[in-house]
């Protein structure tokens, strides 16, 4: 639909462009909107208010004004007839449309006058329409080349400024700016560590590696009155978040610059920057299970994100599902014992949704089963590292890290791409260089999880002496279930996270004549477990191994090996 009307006094779109959003601040904007209309007055003109052409923080040597801003948009509309011929197009001078090459320039402003469309000047109130003269034609470019100039020793004196800064790092600091838990020094070559904040930022970071979510780390923190670093309104997941992706807690430092309003980075991080607060390996853990309960590589559903209660009461929640329907299990409180109990039910059940497994699972037996027979946890070494320190002890710690890196570097990598499709005039060498850094320290991060792996696998074939003593395993599942307070908390949360890190799949069966629980482990071993329908708390088979080779060990101490194709059978 085209705009003009016959009836109508010509229309006059004025368009307004600032760099910086300082700018704002000063004179600019009231300025290029009161020349306007006081041409628009004076020329009888309509100035159309409700059409958006502010680029506001957006370059136009650069070219993201017509790539991605209201300029474009203006374009795009002009293409598509919108914009009707005899219709204005008002600019404060050149270099509000463009400060690229004169001959890239010069292309949006002969499609406009090509469209019909006339463009005014209002530096010097020149117009451009129809056929423009051999004059016209050399002024604008000339206009548009100073521009163009301008821009191009301005961005140099701006890249070799801070060249300059960058190399002399060692004297001075870049910039005043840095974690709210470090203070410049007074002569700008270092900084000063805030005790009594670093504090508080290593105990997120511990918090976060030991799998407790952001949101409950923020109501810990808010509970026992914690103070922030600056304001009065409590902890803010938003707070929290930002300090656990910030590798200033590391000591590195990301240069950044502004593109369109908003900080992009500059170059390579520079390690060693800031003083370092934290361990790098707690570091890379956080990283971990930060990033893995925004999602889950495998099926791309949502993470294990989320409030957990008081005492982390379901260690499965997110994990399992109904065998039946493949719907999660809810985790149903019908009050406290002895009167009451909590339970694991199908959600689809509950709902009455189709689901035929409408028996439920007392969670406390269901728990305490779990944990007596799945080995793989090596539940004693989570609920006691003085106990149990050993040499599986530091590989499952160098694993958690070494998993947390490569959720970093992937996710380093995935900014790196959506920088190059944002920025068209990023410099490609330097980008490609970074990813390939990435994938570099990707391949070698992958490798060592591997070898990380396979000397835990062999540990662990030698290593089960608890769970070769149901006394022991009793004890530590007691501690497990009956402490209360930041400790069982936190405890309870390394062990859901280490079942998330664990367990590509948990699925259970309640039927009145049929109850067992599956579990498919990332590694490729599997477990399927049969309960007693009349004691929950006994076992009558298990099935444990890898394809092809499976054992079925029953309630008496039998072991049966096991083909594949069989043990499928009887896993269902």
């Amino acid at each position: 639909m085209v705009i003009t009307h016959p009836e109508a006094r010509p229309k006059a779109f004025s368009y307004v462009r600032m760099s910086t959003d300082l700018q704002l601040k000063g004179d600019s904007l009231r300025r290029q909107r009161e020349a306007s209309r006081k041409y628009a007055d004076r020329h009888g003109l309509e100035l159309v208010e409700d059409f958006d052409l502010h680029d506001i923080g957006v370059s136009a040597f650069k070219g993201k004004n017509i790539a991605s801003g209201a300029f474009g948009r203006f374009l795009e509309a002009v293409r598509e007839g919108k914009i009707g011929k005899g219709e204005y197009l008002l600019l404060e001078s050149f270099d509000r449309m463009s400060r690229q090459e004169p001959m890239v320039a010069l292309k949006p402003f002969m499609e406009i006058v090509e469209a019909g469309l006339i463009l005014v000047t209002l530096d010097d109130e020149r117009v451009f329409k129809g056929k423009i003269s051999f004059e016209d034609l050399i002024i604008s470019i000339a206009k548009m080349s100073r521009a163009n100039e301008e821009s191009a020793r301005k961005s140099d004196r701006l890249s070799q400024a801070w060249k300059a800064k960058r190399a002399g790092i060692g004297q001075k600091k870049l910039t005043a700016r840095c974690p709210s838990w470090l203070r410049l020094t007074a002569d700008r070559t270092g900084f000063d560590v805030i005790e009594e904040r670093a504090a508080i930022v290593r105990r997120i970071f511990d918090e976060a590696a030991s799998g407790i979510g952001t949101f409950t780390i923020v109501r810990r923190l808010n509970e026992e009155g914690v103070p922030t670093f600056m304001g009065k309104g409590g902890w803010q997941n938003s707070t929290v978040n930002k300090i656990l992706s910030s590798a200033a807690a590391i000591g590195t430092f990301q240069p950044n610059r502004m593109e369109g309003g908003k900080r992009t980075p500059d170059g390579d991080p520079i390690r060693n920057y800031f003083p370092r607060v934290i361990e790098q390996r707690v570091f890379d853990t956080a990283q971990r299970d930060r990033l893995s309960r925004r999602t889950k590589p495998e099926d791309g559903k949502k993470g294990s994100g989320g409030p957990k209660g008081k005492h982390y009461t379901n260690i499965f929640s997110k994990l399992a599902v109904c065998d039946y329907c493949g719907s999660p299990m809810h985790y149903q409180n019908k009050g406290a014992p002895p009167k009451g109990q909590a339970y694991l039910v199908c959600s689809n059940a509950v709902r009455n949704l189709g689901c035929e497994m409408v028996g439920r699972w007392r969670y406390d037996q269901f728990e305490t089963m779990f944990l007596r027979f799945v080995e793989k946890l090596d539940l004693a070494s989570l609920v006691s590292s003085t106990e149990h320190a050993s040499k599986k002890t530091e590989l499952a710690s160098q694993l958690d890290a070494t998993e947390g890196r490569i959720k970093l570097l992937e996710e380093e990598r995935r900014r790196a791409y959506e920088l190059g499709m944002k920025m068209i005039d990023f410099n490609s060498d330097f980008l490609a260089e970074r990813i390939k850094k990435t994938e570099q320290e990707l391949a070698e991060a992958k490798k060592l999880v591997h070898a990380l792996r396979s000397q835990i696998a062999i540990l662990e074939q030698t290593e089960l002496t608890y769970y070769k003593h149901p006394d022991h395993v009793a004890r530590l599942i007691e501690r497990v279930r009956s402490s209360r307070g930041g400790d069982v908390y936190k405890l309870r949360a390394q062990i859901a996270s280490k079942l998330q890190s664990l367990i590509r799949e948990l699925r259970l069966t309640v039927f009145s004549d049929n109850q067992r629980f599956e579990i498919a482990f990332h590694d490729g071993h599997a477990m399927t477990l049969f309960v007693d329908p009349e004691d929950p708390t006994k076992f009558v088979q298990k099935v444990t191994g890898a394809a092809p080779d499976f054992e079925m060990v029953s309630a008496d101490g039998t072991i049966i090996q096991l083909p594949a194709d069989e043990a499928a059978l009887d896993g269902k």
